[in-house]
């Protein structure tokens, strides 16, 4: 079985979800090849990014490629994306010349016109990942062409696709609800995360970094993520005022690229002392953040998934989560971390006192999360069952006479 995987995002580029996800599940599809899975070919087709190597050979099964394509332009990001796609299906066609592909799989419309082309061309079947959608972003509505266009594109890669894998249960619904996709058409195979990052921050570095944002032994909330409305962050802060009503030495650090746009509101608020802005921050600090602060807050007024929230489990931090989206389906109030209504300041205050005022329950939700965690959203078991889909696809493909 031979199969060509299309991402927009993959190492060194990792921008956001769909990275983050293709970076830890490629690696896994290497290990089932190396456990001796029964025999298949993974070929990764991404755009080149910096100075990473054109062609890299993580095994004999998987082998990125990573395609020159134009520059995009943000003033016409539609366009620019799909004209990019024609350099990834040049590539494609190159590779399926000398060894024919069975499965084509992309991930979210940045792709989407990619396999869609490959699938007619090739008569093979095509599965599509979608962690998002452009309505579910702007609460159910297209506001511009750009968001018109992306959304007609996610209903076509729907159409067409043989199979849809989903994150979340809430993602299937919403497939269901603005494509009318029928569910029987749908798997949901979760996010996963490597627990090991995590596992080594050396305490030396935590107690660097509680000394450097909590010199006089402040408690300390973690947000990183996007800095866009969708993901909450405004109500965080709009909450802290509350917050340090009841507990005055609380602080806030807030990462993510641009973070600094904040800082009008931070003004606003008189929360300048009690707020760090740390714009974007590598992938060690991140993790040892989440070993070095009190609890990871996610205020997301929509979220298909939450990765972050896994990772903060991972890395054995408590976690107060928007009960919204696939965050509601990863933490479990009250046994594996605290839900808050999404788009409620007052509410978000409530929980940051609920955790602080009762720290036994904090650490039995924190032990329970991480066994949650290397439970159900294990990467070696998360590519096994995408292989399986794939498996599952190509056989029913066989019986079916295109």
């Amino acid at each position: 079985m031979r199969l060509v995987f299309i991402s927009w995002e993959y190492p060194p580029h990792v921008v956001g979800g769909i990275g983050k996800h293709v970076a830890e599940l490629v690696p896994a599809f290497r290990a089932l090849a190396d456990e001796g899975e029964s025999p298949f070919q993974l070929d990764v087709l991404t755009p080149q990014t910096g100075n990473a190597p054109e062609v890299e050979e993580l095994s004999q099964a998987v082998t990125i490629y990573r395609v020159e394509t134009p520059s995009v332009n943000p003033l016409d990001l539609f366009n620019s994306v799909v004209d990019n796609n024609r350099y990834l299906v040049s590539k494609a066609r190159e590779l399926h010349a000398s060894n024919p592909y069975s499965l084509i799989h992309v991930h979210e419309w940045l792709t989407a016109s990619a396999g869609i082309e490959l699938k007619h061309a090739w008569k093979i079947p095509l599965v599509s990942t979608i962690h998002a959608t452009e309505r579910g972003r702007h609460h159910s509505h297209v506001p511009n062409e750009t968001s018109s266009k992306i959304n007609q594109l996610e209903w076509q890669v729907c159409f067409e696709s043989w199979r849809i894998i989903v994150c979340s249960s809430y993602m299937a619904g919403e497939l269901s609800r603005f494509f009318d996709v029928p569910l029987d058409k749908v798997t949901l195979i979760p996010n996963g995360v490597d627990v090991t990052p995590f596992e080594s921050c050396s305490d030396e570095r935590v107690q660097e970094l509680k000394a450097r944002f909590a010199p006089n032994g402040e408690k300390l909330l973690f947000y990183i993520g996007r800095i866009t409305p969708e993901k909450g962050v405004q109500v965080l802060l709009q909450a802290l005022p509350s917050i340090h009503e009841k507990l005055p030495n609380v602080r806030l650090l807030v990462a993510g690229r641009n973070s600094e746009q904040m800082q009008p509101l931070v003004d606003e608020l008189g929360i300048g002392e009690a707020v760090e802005l740390l714009g974007f921050i590598d992938s060690e600090t991140r993790d040892c953040l989440y070993r070095s602060v009190d609890a990871a807050v996610f205020p997301s007024l929509y979220e298909p998934f939450g990765i972050v929230a896994l990772e903060a489990m991972a890395a054995g931090c408590n976690v107060i989560a928007s009960d919204v989206g696939g965050l509601s389906e990863v933490v479990d109030h009250r046994r594996t971390g605290l839900t808050v209504r999404p788009n409620d300041a007052q509410n978000i205050a409530w929980a940051v006192e609920q955790l602080f005022s009762d720290p036994v329950q904090a650490q039995a939700m924190r032990t329970r999360a991480l066994q949650e965690v290397m439970r159900s959203y294990n990467w070696v078991t998360i590519a096994a069952s995408t292989l399986d889909t794939y498996k599952a696809v190509v056989a029913q493909r066989q019986d079916v006479n295109w």
